[in-house]
């Protein structure tokens, strides 16, 4: 842990608060753009846990690739994929085995295919939609009134249950909505607000006058810009080694900053230009810019004494908890053979997990040959207590679960459990001018201090990764507008 210092006033002092993706993002940015420019900084990074990495998180155990956290990242934005070439991995991505997709929905409890053709919730081909049981004829002729319902006027903000009723009706709001697009951000689709989550479907609507119009139209476009017929790019990406891969690499890579590992900041106090952290061991530490890329409600607690009406619209960011259970079996035990990459719970099937993914059929690289890897997920909003069981509790519900969903009832040959409590940030309705404001505060009254993390404007790997790049950046050019000559 760094100790009082004293520190040559020509070079600027650099710390970065929190070690998950978008703090070591961050560092990254900083140590690129300060040997390009040689620049005379000194980055600190501090970091509470003992490892590096935040929600990423990645166990080998007997020839698993386990997942704690996130398993993959969307290709549509690049920001993930190019840090992760960037220091060394670029041969270590790989694609989902997307001959082998196939989603499914729980429906009447059991598993019903998502329809070929459906993106998310805007089905795109007739055929395979109009014969899938998922759907009652009423609910289908709602859906298709998508063609002809005129598109939102304005730049208003809806929540997800609004503009899925809105558009599509009730039966695609509890069917498709509520367990991908909410399931994706672990949100309550009451609350979850669109423009902050999914703001290309309002882009669809009001350019193309219908979603199911705009989503052909999009994929016309993406297959003229394909060559020579190829097949369209896999949605997602991974490691081979999985996640994990990309903090660890980071970590190696970042050989111009130094990184202190258990230290936590308890107190952020203006020192002249600059600021004075005080740690947990009551050393302290000075510095002419911070980035603090750790939860919303902990960045509330460190401004507080500083800004306390930013701390308050950070703490209106609220959290909910999530666990992941990891479970391995053998093939041979099992009694039927699972084709797809796994399943989602609408909430009116009233299961005590929310979705399921078949890991070792989705990636290559995660379990051996004769085994079968999957992933459970429990919690979330108003699923919350299911995060505080025991393990053994944890294991026996999600194996009944995985008993009456699939047949399954071998005994595993292992079992991994992750608690991400407070972990998942809500993007309620009013986020994005929540944040904004957020921003507009520090920046007019803390000078040097900036934001970023999956709280803000993004909660995947390449919006956190961004969102790290974009505070370097802004930061660094802080600091050269704010030079003092000595």
């Amino acid at each position: 842990m760094p100790e009082t210092n004293h520190q040559d006033p020509r070079v600027r002092q650099i710390t970065i608060i929190g070690g998950g993706i978008s703090g070591l993002a961050a560092a990254y940015e900083v140590q690129r753009q300060a040997r390009e420019q040689s620049l005379p900084v000194a980055v600190t990074l501090l970091e509470e846990e003992e490892r590096l990495g935040g929600k990423i998180l990645t166990e080998q155990v007997d020839g698993f690739t386990i997942e704690g956290g996130p398993d993959c990242f969307i290709r549509q934005k690049p920001y993930a994929a190019e840090l992760a070439a960037a220091v060394g991995l670029e041969e270590d991505l790989i694609d989902t085995n997307d001959e082998k997709r196939k989603t499914y929905v729980i429906n009447k409890g059991k598993l019903t295919p998502l329809p070929d053709g459906v993106m998310l919730i805007i089905p795109t081909r007739i055929k395979p939609f109009v014969t899938s049981p998922l759907f009652s004829w009423p609910g289908k002729i709602r859906m298709g009134m998508d063609l002809f319902i005129r598109p939102f006027a304005g730049n208003q903000d809806e929540t997800i249950a609004q503009f899925t009723r809105r558009r599509l009706g009730n039966e695609a709001l509890e069917k498709l909505a509520e367990p991908l697009l909410s399931g994706i951000h672990v949100s309550d689709p009451e609350t979850q607000s669109l423009l902050a989550t999914f703001p290309r479907f309002r882009a669809l609507e009001q350019r193309y006058g219908s979603l199911t119009k705009g989503m052909l139209a999009e994929r016309k476009l993406a297959a003229r810009h394909r060559r020579n017929g190829a097949k369209p790019a896999s949605i997602f990406q991974s490691l081979r080694g999985g996640l994990g891969q990309l903090p660890t690499a980071l970590e190696a890579s970042l050989t111009d900053c130094t990184i202190y590992k258990g230290s936590k900041v308890e107190r952020i106090e203006r020192a002249g230009s600059g600021y004075r952290l005080t740690l947990s061991n009551e050393s302290t530490l000075e510095t002419d810019a911070l980035i603090l890329a750790i939860p919303a409600y902990q960045a509330a607690a460190l401004l507080e004494p500083l800004q306390p009406q930013a701390a308050a619209e950070l703490n209106a960011i609220h959290y909910v908890s999530t666990a992941t259970i990891s479970l391995a079996y053998r093939k041979a035990d099992l009694k039927r053979e699972l084709n797809g990459f796994g399943f989602v719970a609408p909430r009116l099937e009233k299961r005590k997990i929310s979705a399921c993914t078949w890991s070792s059929i989705k990636f290559d690289n995660r379990a051996p040959a004769d085994m079968l890897l999957m992933r459970c997920f429990l919690g979330g909003p108003g699923k919350e207590e299911m995060v505080d069981l025991s393990d053994e509790e944890i294991i026996q519900v999600t194996r009944q679960e995985l008993d009456a969903l699939l047949g399954i009832q071998a005994e595993p040959v292992l079992t991994r459990i992750y608690r991400w409590i407070k972990a998942n940030p809500q993007y309620d309705l009013g986020h994005l001018e929540r944040v904004d404001k957020i921003f507009s505060l520090i920046e007019s009254d803390l000078p040097g201090i900036y934001l970023t993390g999956s709280a803000y404007r993004g909660v995947g790997v390449p919006d956190c990764i961004n969102q790290g790049k974009k505070s370097a950046d802004e930061l660094l050019k802080f600091l050269q507008q704010n030079s003092v000559t000595t």
